[in-house]
């Protein structure tokens, strides 16, 4: 009975999501569910309110990044890095969509997280094939599978600890099934574009033609801002490795690609600081409206309620425990969004007392992933919005399908192989 009467408010939530209400009218009302229910007092909800959008706003990673993105593309670098790419590849735009989503997905798993990624990768795909769902789900999809799965992701440690393995033979036992996915996603991007063709809105035909009459060493000046950020944001970490000392960091990649952007295209260092400002403004409206979706959602959390559906996978028969657990921690991801480490605490416990094996806690960290890429309050998903200029709740509805799709690939792989 508890737990019929403190899923309301998240029932409210979503019902509210799916009536095309916005995200922070949805998670007042539930919010205020939550609180009725809880006998909350004021200053606790007040904590949770203000919680809520600090802890977004303080992940600055994505928004530096998405800055920069935003900077170079204004400098006309992007374009120029796919005019680049389409010369090369010989107009195959297609394979070109692929070859990003595969770089956004090694990316994710170096680093361990997608979002920072994605503002790089989502405005290079947009420019080159414009906002084809099938690309869009494609990068989140990929992004879920690499962050999960990474040797340098919270939720790869968590899963490793609970089968009681080091992180690296974790990370190599789900090897062959983040290939598979890596694989799909690329597929699945080709596909898009070979179906639908590119789609622009609004292209500047004059940019468009100015582009065409430049030669390969004109178009390479224009566009190594974008490709040095591109390297610094996939490679970086790989490179300090190398040389044993943190040169390529966030302040570093921001500082050298707009010192670049000034040298190397029309923009003078004016513009440039203008950029860099004016890109940074979408992702930090955007999170603080996400951080405020989400200090509803911590109130609803207070109830006991993801805890109380979490306890549903320990009563399920052993026989179906895996595939009833990777469904519970998939959709406790959509409302719980940026917290998937925090999903994965709730649910890893009950497999890890039956002595599943690595592979088990591995299917229910990219059913998290999963999750979390049709969640209001995901910053990748934000940062695809972005990228392709579009709104959160549009890119939800373009991932939803696919995403699905995955989960059910990902669930019987899980019966097949466990």
């Amino acid at each position: 009975m508890d737990l019929l009467i403190n899923l309301v408010p998240l029932i409210i939530v979503v019902a509210l999501l799916f009536m095309k209400k916005h995200m922070l009218v949805a998670g007042l009302f539930g919010g205020l569910a939550a609180i009725l229910i809880g006998g909350m007092n004021l200053s606790d909800v007040s904590g949770m309110f203000v919680g809520g959008i600090s802890n977004m706003l303080g992940i600055t990673v994505p928004i530096l990044y998405a800055a920069s993105a935003a900077m170079v593309s204004q400098a006309g670098s992007i374009e120029a890095l796919v005019a680049l790419f389409s010369k090369s590849l010989k107009g195959k735009i297609a394979v070109l969509a692929g070859f990003i989503v595969l770089i956004q997905g090694f990316a994710t798993y170096m680093a361990g997280m997608g979002a920072g990624n994605t503002m790089v990768t989502a405005p290079l795909v947009a420019a080159a094939v414009g906002a084809v769902p099938e690309v869009i789900a494609a990068m989140a999809i990929i992004s879920a599978v690499g962050f999960t799965t990474s040797p340098a992701s919270t939720e790869t440690i968590l899963a490793a600890e609970s089968a009681g393995v080091d992180v690296a033979v974790h990370a190599g036992n789900m090897m062959p099934f983040t290939v598979v996915f890596y694989l799909l996603a690329f597929g699945l991007a080709v596909y898009g574009v070979k179906k639908r063709g590119a789609l622009f809105a609004g292209k500047d035909a004059k940019k468009e033609e100015d582009l065409q009459d430049a030669t390969t060493g004109q178009l390479l000046k224009r566009a190594f801002p974008a490709i040095a950020l591109l390297l610094m944001v996939v490679g970086g970490s790989k490179i300090n490795g190398l040389i044993g000392f943190s040169l390529f960091n966030p302040a570093t990649t921001v500082i050298l690609t707009a010192v670049l952007t000034v040298l190397l295209t029309k923009m003078n260092s004016d513009e440039t600081s203008e950029a860099l400002i004016d890109g940074s403004r979408f992702i930090l409206t955007t999170m603080f409206s996400v951080g405020i979706f989400l200090s509803f959602i911590n109130m609803i959390a207070a109830l006991g309620t993801f805890e109380q559906i979490a306890g549903i996978a320990r009563n399920a028969p052993e026989s179906i425990i895996l595939p009833v657990a990777m469904i519970i921690a998939f959709l406790i991801a959509i409302p719980s969004g940026a917290f998937t480490a925090g999903v994965l605490t709730l649910i890893l416990p009950t497999l890890s007392a039956l002595g599943l094996p690595s592979e088990a806690m591995g299917f229910v960290a990219i059913a998290t992933g999963l999750g979390t890429q049709i969640s209001p309050v995901q910053i990748n998903v934000a940062a695809l919005a972005k990228g392709f200029d579009s709104d959160i709740m549009g890119v939800i509805r373009m991932n939803f399908k696919y995403v699905i799709g995955a989960m059910v690939l990902l669930t019987a792989m899980a019966v097949i192989f466990v």
